[in-house]
């Protein structure tokens, strides 16, 4: 995934928001396997020099699509009372986006997808922990290696969850609320005190 570090120019910017909402509606439609750079540009109204700008290929343009909205997601969820609220959060936009994941699973999450899956938890995770201090087990307070293991392992097993739910059949398909409680069932307790 390609990442700028410079700030872009209005163009730019209006070039990256085409690709992001051309992806999604594309995706929303077709397995992500199955959607072309050529389509997106189509779609998006751009050259596919500028595609090659801001991407390196569809599933990483979903990636940086998705991670987008999530980071949004994140960042209005920041200073939550409960960590199921961050959850609540985070699972009500895979069910809204359910299909757009579907379509990135064969039989897993594509790898950048779950990746800023992964890393928005863990950075979630980080922010309960710092605002919460007096959870974090004393085998795992001050022992930063045991404590990006502690999220690493967290993050996974939230991920994992969501991409058993989203196998689910829709018709026997659990809600937000239940998939909230079912995960949150399955954390280690200190990350609820």
């Amino acid at each position: 995934m390609l990442v700028s570090m410079k700030p872009m120019d209005a163009r730019a910017l209006r070039s990256q928001q085409s690709l992001r909402r051309a992806v999604l509606d594309l995706a929303a439609d077709q397995p992500i396997g199955q959607v072309t750079a050529s389509a997106i540009c189509v779609e998006a109204d751009v050259t596919r020099d500028t595609f090659y700008r801001h991407t390196d290929s569809p599933v990483d343009l979903l990636a940086q699509a998705l991670g987008h909205e999530i980071s949004l997601i994140f960042d209005e969820v920041a200073d939550v009372a409960a960590i199921g609220e961050g959850e609540r959060a985070l699972l009500e936009h895979v069910h809204h986006r359910a299909a757009i994941y579907r379509g990135a699973m064969n039989p897993s999450l594509a790898a950048p997808v779950r990746y800023n899956l992964e890393r928005a938890i863990r950075l979630g995770l980080e922010r309960w922990a710092d605002s919460h201090p007096h959870i974090v087990p004393p085998a795992l307070s001050g022992d930063a290696t045991a404590f990006g293991m502690a999220t690493a392992y967290a993050a996974a097993g939230t991920v994992g969850a969501i991409e058993e739910w989203l196998r689910v059949e829709e018709s026997s398909r659990v809600d937000v609320e239940r998939a909230v409680d079912l995960i949150l069932a399955a954390s280690p307790e200190w990350w609820l005190r």
